[in-house]
């Protein structure tokens, strides 16, 4: 099968040409017609040799009835079944079961509702489909950690988002020893390191608030109205931050860090984030590494756990709080 980014599109024009009884389709009006709607897509061209190969591929893996009929000299092409269209086609079994895999995948990533829902819709497809095979072995198996707590949550927060619903949540933090309630509209389910988060706004705030979902007593529905978020764009906003906390004040800086020879094929191979570059490579094996980051906890976590095959270079005021962090850790043994 071609795999060019515009060759099921170009399947979906032709097939809605060639369903359309009211009008005689000739290869040219085929290729002026696919031609247009890929300006408008894609702003390229197919040429006719391209065509004709989509429309052998129609009729040779799709069995797509394309009759021929000649008025004049001129040729067109139709279906000979009125019924017909590619989008009536059902599901190959092979197909099916790719989709198994990946639900059962995502199962052992999280054990989400939605889930269900997705296994549904294919147990539709194919009737009598296994969920596993009987007695087969693992083939492929995920770190999670089973006891997570809030997980429970996610899949109304995640309705809540698709569907923007106010919500009223009862939250205890870490600092708090009684409960708080906050008229919340949910934007972002995050995860980081096994632990969920929710990013939205509270009532009336000036800015965005960050809750861990195991800190989450309880979610309701609200009739209040829903305020879209005009905080931080999802797609954009965490691609210089190690896991979701942002400092006020801080902005992605450049960091680098010198690697022991030990570790760097470790780090190397499993990068820390992926702005990671090599800057130097020493003869002993030892590497400089350049990021592009926010300075944050989480951060200092991933570079602490390198402990002392691990040297941050710049800036300054991380290798100060570096610094300070393991003669802290120091006098703890002492």
């Amino acid at each position: 099968m071609p795999e060019n980014k515009d060759f099921s599109y170009r399947l979906e024009i032709l097939d809605e040409c060639l369903r359309n009884k009211y009008r005689n389709w000739s290869l040219q009006d085929l290729i002026d017609k696919v031609n247009e709607r890929l300006q408008e897509r894609y702003h390229t061209n197919a040429s006719r040799r391209t065509i004709q190969a989509d429309l052998k591929y129609l009729i040779e893996e799709k069995q797509a009835p394309i009759g021929k009929k000649k008025i004049g000299k001129a040729t067109y092409f139709f279906y000979a079944d009125a019924n017909y269209s590619i989008k009536n086609l059902p599901i190959k079994d092979e197909e099916v079961e790719f989709l198994r895999d990946a639900i059962n995948m995502l199962r052992q990533v999280n054990d989400f509702k939605i889930l269900q829902d997705v296994e549904d819709i294919v147990n539709k497809l194919q009737n009598a489909v296994n969920t596993n095979v009987a007695g087969g072995p693992s083939i492929i198996q995920f770190e999670k950690n089973a006891s997570t707590l809030g997980i429970d949550f996610i899949d109304d927060l995640f309705t809540a988002i698709k569907e923007k619903v106010v919500l009223r949540i009862i939250y205890q933090s870490f600092k708090n020893n009684t409960p708080e309630e906050y008229t919340f509209c949910p934007y972002l389910l995050k995860e980081y390191r096994n632990r969920w988060f929710v990013i939205g706004r509270k009532a009336d705030a000036t800015t965005f608030t960050i809750l861990a979902l195991d800190r989450i007593k309880s979610i309701k529905a609200s009739a209040q109205e829903y305020i879209c978020n005009d905080f931080f764009n999802p797609e954009t906003y965490f691609n210089h931050v190690i896991g979701v906390t942002i400092p006020i004040g801080e902005v992605p800086q450049i960091i680098e860090i010198k690697v022991k020879a030990l570790q760097a094929p470790y780090i190397l191979t499993k990068p820390i984030h992926y702005s990671q570059e090599i800057t130097r490579r020493y003869k002993n094996g030892d590497v400089v590494i350049r990021l592009y980051l926010i300075n944050n906890y989480e951060l200092r976590s991933v570079l602490l756990g390198y402990g002392e095959d691990l040297t941050v270079l710049k800036p300054a005021s991380l290798k100060e709080k570096m610094k300070e962090t393991f003669i802290n850790a120091a006098n703890n043994y002492e």
